[in-house]
């Protein structure tokens, strides 16, 4: 069961994942700092979901299945087939308002819609893909602002959505149960 409290360690992560994107070493592949920082905005959006989640225990089953346990959870839950309970439904709204609301929005969508495809006919940070024809591993890779957008911008924009999320963080313990 996602439980409010829970949401602070999924921040913690969030964080670590973060601190690795943005460790200056000149071995760390720039595919490694994008997946971590897809990480890091993962875990963030994750951590609010579980915060202002009020669903039906019936329904937390998909909400796990759909958002918790999803890469792009956002982008998950957009293009699920299925009929989303009303309360997934409008969390999913809720979610979007809250990240639509943040400086570098359309960033954080961006980061959403980032996943490990194996498709080699679409950039991967995981799995090589082509270019121009050639297989390319993403180590090789140098194009990712346009793939995931600016690198400082993204940090930026991630690194607010950690802060904004602990506010809401803050807010949820002061609410009475």
């Amino acid at each position: 069961m996602a439980r409010p409290e829970d949401a602070d360690r999924w921040l913690v992560q969030a964080n670590a994942d973060l601190l690795a994107a943005n460790a200056e070493h000149q071995d760390i592949a720039e595919c490694h700092r994008r997946f971590w920082i897809q990480q890091s905005y993962e875990k963030a959006i994750k951590a609010y979901a579980i915060i202002r989640w009020s669903g039906a225990a019936d329904d937390e089953r998909q909400f796990a299945r759909l958002f918790l346990l999803k890469h792009s959870p956002l982008k998950t839950l957009a293009s699920a087939r299925e009929l989303l309970p009303k309360s997934l439904h409008m969390l999913s709204r809720e979610v979007e308002v809250f990240v639509r609301e943040l400086d570098n929005s359309d960033l954080l969508l961006r980061i959403d819609a980032a996943e490990a495809v194996t498709d080699p006919d679409q950039v991967s940070y995981r799995y090589p893909f082509l270019v121009e024809d050639e297989l390319k591993a993403p180590s090789e890779y140098e194009d990712w602002d346009v793939y995931q957008g600016n690198r400082t911008g993204a940090l930026a924009a991630v690194r607010r959505l950690i802060a904004a999320v602990r506010d809401e963080l803050r807010v949820a313990r002061r609410r009475p149960v």
